[in-house]
């Protein structure tokens, strides 16, 4: 492996057999560099494979500013967030989560608190995100010999939900409480808990995107009139608690819901009582 480009004293740039551009940590291994030098290979301890989905700029900057061990640490969480979500997760979630996972540090060293109150409600919403950012917790927890309270979890809980939606991270705060809306609402309306099974799984996932419609602005394909009508009179009880979902949304959110997605929330919400 030849330098390519030195980040720091400690990160360069090269390119490994197949021509892709790597990132290359080691203690040291950056110092007194030139482009064109052979890397020391004894003193590596960390090979990052650049990917397309990550801004070559966002990413060195990312290294100029943040200890390597930190950003080596942001890679291994991200590489096992992706292993073990079971949905899509964007790579360029490991800016964003590094920055965080500094920035965490950084509180935790200087004792400042951070009241997340959403907790409960991230917690409750993305169960299987939330073990995930559980673990990532523990590993930091152990590697930096820290003791951060688990309720940080929910914050990287966000990160990983904010890369399945691909959304800015202050979006996924308004789409987790546009979700809390709708499963509050069905709660209140039929009067039940409802419970952590696969028809919930697929209700909280349709709304997740269903979310991400309305912050983005989207819209679902043209109006099948036949469909809709079929479905509201089917399900009627269950359509008039979409209705209340899109009244609460439009009340708090400025943001009509029409009668496709009225007609998608119906059939979620009448597999949760299957």
């Amino acid at each position: 492996m030849k330098i390519k480009q030195i980040i720091n004293n400690n990160t360069v740039i090269s390119e490994n057999e197949s021509g892709k551009e790597i990132v290359v940590f080691g203690k040291g291994i950056g110092f007194n560099g030139k482009k064109g030098m052979d890397i020391d290979e004894s003193a590596v301890e960390k090979v990052f494979v650049m990917s397309d989905e990550l801004k070559k700029e966002e990413f060195s900057k990312l290294l100029d500013e943040i200890p390597y061990d930190v950003v080596a640490f942001g890679i291994k969480a991200t590489d096992y967030i992706i292993a073990c979500s079971t949905k899509p997760i964007s790579r360029r979630i490991m800016v964003p989560l590094t920055d965080h996972i500094y920035t965490t540090l950084e509180r935790y060293h200087n004792n400042t608190k951070f009241e997340n109150e959403l907790y409960w409600n991230i917690r409750y919403l993305y169960p299987d995100e939330y073990h995930i950012a559980v673990d990532v917790l523990d590993m930091l927890n152990s590697d930096f010999n820290v003791d951060i309270d688990v309720k940080e979890a929910a914050l990287i809980t966000l990160h990983i939900v904010n890369a399945v939606l691909d959304i800015d991270i202050k979006d996924t705060y308004r789409a987790t409480d546009i979700i809390d809306i709708s499963v509050r609402t069905v709660e209140e309306y039929f009067n039940v808990e409802l419970k952590e099974d696969v028809n919930y799984i697929r209700f909280i996932t349709h709304l997740q995107f269903f979310a991400k419609r309305m912050i983005s602005d989207a819209e679902l394909e043209e109006e099948d009139i036949e469909i809709n009508k079929y479905i509201n009179l089917k399900y009627a009880n269950e359509y008039k608690c979409a209705q209340e979902i899109g009244r609460k949304i439009e009340e708090k959110y400025k943001y009509k819901v029409d009668k496709n997605e009225l007609t998608y929330l119906t059939i979620h919400i009448a597999r949760l009582f299957r």
